[in-house]
């Protein structure tokens, strides 16, 4: 799941010649407390296994795998679920393996 903020989208919707409104309607779902996230897993900007807008990509994805928040232990299941699906989150536990120790 890839929260978003109204910030984080403009740069993603004027790369794809969208307005906010256009985007948001789009790529976006909206729970009843207003937390924003991409509306499909895997993202729908993940084409032959690379981000399509990497460069614009969205805070959440920047700060993958969020070693700087508390509780990675804890959110590691959710990052494991997508260990198939996103390449970023496949080659971040792949490198996580090396570093700690549990591949050679």
């Amino acid at each position: 799941m890839i929260n978003l903020t109204e910030e984080n989208m403009s740069p993603v919707a004027k790369r794809l010649n969208l307005t906010k409104a256009e985007f948001k309607s789009a790529y976006v779902e909206e729970s009843l407390q207003g937390q924003l996230i991409i509306n499909a897993i895997p993202c729908h900007f993940l084409h032959d296994s690379k981000c399509s807008v990497y460069t614009d990509r969205f805070t959440e994805c920047r700060d993958f795998p969020h070693l700087h928040k508390d509780n990675f232990k804890g959110r590691l299941f959710g990052t494991l679920m997508h260990y198939a699906m996103c390449p970023i989150v496949f080659n971040v536990v792949e490198e996580l393996k090396v570093a700690t120790g549990f591949i050679d």
